[in-house]
């Protein structure tokens, strides 16, 4: 038994990876919509065809026409089902961010032209997130998405269901936004007597300097995707050319913190330490630098460098993302 159905799932699979390749945006279609009576839908239909058979049975002509009144609501049930759901788009990122056994919320942005119903959405073996009403124009979702341990980790497909109307019919589809969860080490607290060692103290002709301050640092080559607040439009405007704006910070001493300097255990919690110390110089507003063996990042301080760091230590000696079973989405960020 589980044979055929592991070869029936597979076969659906391939049906839709076929028929509703992975994109960052769907719209929803006939091509891509999935509808059949729920369970209280087969009753009523089966509760027709019994009224049916009594009016006939007795040629009752009130009772025929209670039947062919029940099945035009059904139809009328069906149609409203399809297109309550049909022309609603979907967009959802590409890189999500959390840490390891928690639950991640994956940001899923719908679009719509009307008023919508009754729908859910979820990842396969994970919690439903359920809306009553879709307003129109553009919505949120959170969907939670439990990430469990840490790497890379591809959602699989989402599924989006809605029992509207009546409870008739359930209407769904099954939609792959090829999204990975890049899960940090679990955030655990540790003593910080244990990390005497943890963090190395450097000092260079009394002060270092490290971007992400405060103060003007120099001026360089504009880079493809930088912010236009850092532009130097000054020199713009003089034919200088395209320039950035850099800042930095001055500091006595600079801190690394080093893989190899931590007490003795497993790799796991190691990487969960240095997770613990990252957040805690984080918090502190301290320049800190990273050093993984084969990974070294320079010190620095700020949102992108604690995030940087934190991947680092997501993809340590991780193979890529890991996709989820088939039939169950521009990067968001959590706050660290």
């Amino acid at each position: 038994m589980n044979t055929i159905r592991s070869s029936l799932e597979q076969r659906f699979n391939r049906f839709l990876k076929k028929r509703m390749p992975a994109a960052s945006h769907h719209r929803l279609s006939n091509r891509n919509i999935f509808i059949l009576p729920s369970k209280f839908g087969v009753s009523y239909l089966f509760a027709i065809l019994v009224i049916f058979l009594l009016g006939t049975n007795y040629q009752n002509n009130l009772i025929l026409l209670a039947s062919y009144l029940f099945a035009s609501l059904f139809f009328t049930g069906m149609l409203y089902s399809f297109f309550n759901m049909s022309k609603v788009e979907f967009q959802l990122t590409s890189q999500v961010y959390g840490y390891a056994n928690q639950y991640i919320s994956v940001p899923l942005k719908v679009l719509t032209g009307k008023d919508r119903y009754d729908f859910s959405f979820v990842f396969k073996n994970n919690k439903t997130s359920h809306k009553a009403e879709l307003p129109i124009g553009e919505t949120v979702v959170n969907i939670p998405f439990y990430s469990g341990k840490r790497g890379l980790h591809n959602t699989g497909r989402l599924k989006i269901s809605s029992e509207y109307i009546f409870g008739l019919f359930t209407c769904w589809t099954n939609l792959d936004f090829d999204c990975v969860v890049t899960t940090y080490p679990e955030k655990r607290k540790f003593n910080q007597l244990q990390f005497i060692n943890a963090s190395q103290h450097e000092e260079v002709n009394g002060s270092n300097i490290v971007e992400g301050g405060d103060d003007f640092g120099e001026l360089r080559e504009y880079r493809t995707g930088e912010s236009n607040a850092q532009i130097a439009w000054k020199q713009l405007a003089r034919g200088q050319g395209r320039l950035t704006k850099t800042t930095q910070q001055e500091l006595g001493s600079t801190i690394w913190l080093s893989l190899d300097d931590l007490p003795a255990a497993p790799i796991e919690t190691k990487l969960e330490m240095l997770c613990f110390l990252i957040l805690d110089q984080h918090k502190h507003g301290t320049p800190f630098g990273l050093k993984l063996r084969n990974i070294s990042i320079e010190p620095a301080v700020g949102n992108a460098h604690t995030h940087q760091c934190l991947s680092a230590l997501a993809k340590y000696q991780q193979p890529s993302a890991t996709k989820q079973p088939e039939n169950k989405v521009s990067g968001t960020k959590v706050h660290v």
